[in-house]
């Protein structure tokens, strides 16, 4: 067995996948500390669902703006 064919490793043909992976986990990352952010400012409830709810809305709004032109 190689080393490229061992568990842990990572070949030519999964670096990319990982590094688009990394990259989602970021822009994800990112869009729920923004509506962290966003609710303490605004002296709203921070709870799990409503701060989800808030980060998939920015996604959302952002994915519309992308195809919308």
């Amino acid at each position: 067995m190689t080393a490229k064919n061992q568990p842990g490793t990572t070949g030519k043909t999964t670096r990319p996948m990982l590094a688009g992976r990394q990259a989602d986990s970021a822009r994800r990352r990112q869009r729920v500390i923004t509506a962290l952010d966003r609710a303490a400012a605004n002296g709203q409830e921070i709870s799990v669902s409503g701060i989800a709810r808030a980060a998939l809305l920015t996604e959302l709004c952002l994915e519309f703006q992308q195809f919308s032109g």
